[in-house]
């Protein structure tokens, strides 16, 4: 399930920038988040994307989500979607996971089992390409948010679910005992699932929620 993603199309290789400082993580300052109109401009222009954003829109369209009117940190439809993924009805998947990105357009796990339930059900090629791109974009800025490796350095995901599909689907890695930091960072002991596993160390750490530009998460 996990190399597929990385088999459908191919990738454009590049440098690999730095780490995105706070600022850039704190999108409720940016006026573009602030403004509902400018932001529905950014998320269109991501949700249309079939190549790699630019890393500040990456950020706002990510990270500014949950500062928009109506976000609940709940994904309605998830576990139904879900249920249809472990009982192989793919064609019933893909349509809850499209109902799910009309609510939750940058959710990461709703990208992700979309994805797979299109390709499964031999969707056309444009619609698995955008599905892909949005995830690229999702996953390119979350593994910018930090490496993962302390509290101060975690991984910033706007939902919960999201630590689960970076963790285990992006990363290959199963996860083990959890803990929560201050009620503010969750760790996870981890261990690789498979040879391919890009992350090295026994515990990763999360951040939930929205960043601001002291580091600590907006209220979801």
């Amino acid at each position: 399930m996990v190399l597929f993603l990385a088999a459908e199309i191919g990738a454009v290789a590049q440098e690999r920038p730095a780490p995105m400082s706070m600022d850039m993580l704190a999108p409720g300052s940016d006026s573009i988040v602030r403004d509902p109109a400018e932001y529905r401009k950014v998320l269109d222009k991501f949700s249309a994307a079939q190549v790699r954003l630019s890393l500040r829109d990456c950020a706002i369209a990510y990270y500014g989500f949950p500062t928009q009117p109506g976000f609940t940190p709940a994904v309605p439809g998830e576990d139904d979607m879900q249920r249809a993924i472990m009982a192989e009805d793919y064609a019933a998947a893909y349509e809850l996971g499209l109902q799910i990105l009309e609510i939750a357009p940058v959710n990461l796990t709703a990208l992700y089992w979309t994805l797979f339930a299109a390709t499964e059900t031999r969707q056309p090629w444009e619609v698995r390409n955008s599905l892909l791109g949005r995830y690229n974009n999702i996953t390119y800025v979350i593994s910018l948010s930090g490496d993962g490796t302390s509290p101060p350095t975690a991984f910033k995901v706007v939902w919960e679910g999201d630590m689960y599909t970076y963790t285990m689907l992006e990363l290959g890695l199963s996860i083990g005992e959890g803990f929560l930091w201050d009620d503010r960072w969750t760790e996870f002991e981890v261990t690789p699932s498979g040879p391919g596993a890009k992350f090295n160390h026994t515990s990763i750490f999360y951040e939930v929620g929205t960043p601001t530009a002291a580091g600590t998460p907006a209220a979801n």
